[in-house]
């Protein structure tokens, strides 16, 4: 989605949108000199939103908690790379499986 259906959306001023994709906090994809937002990105920033709002946590509790969420996502990712890989090399072969118990 273009920006200003994402500053609709997620009800952020422009200024706001701005500081964030600074910080990292939120990564549009790039189209030329365009910002493209996903949906993800949409729930990345009420995410944020209630941190500051909600929870008030400050801008480097925010950091933090991104970057953990964001590690967190990476290690999930990871691990379902390893079950995959290992149901994969199982091969059916009568050994226990997860579904199996």
């Amino acid at each position: 989605m273009e920006t200003r259906e994402f500053l609709v959306r997620t009800s952020l001023r422009a200024e706001i949108l701005e500081m964030w994709v600074t910080e990292g906090w939120l990564l549009p994809d790039r189209r030329g000199d365009r910002r493209s937002f996903s949906e993800v990105d949409v729930a990345r920033a009420q995410l944020i939103r209630d941190l500051q709002n909600g929870l008030g946590v400050n801008e480097a509790g925010v950091d933090v908690i991104l970057d953990l969420l964001d590690q967190l996502y990476g290690l999930r990712c990871t691990l379902r790379e390893v079950l995959a890989a290992s149901k994969g090399s199982a091969g059916g072969g009568g050994g226990r499986d997860a579904d199996n118990g």
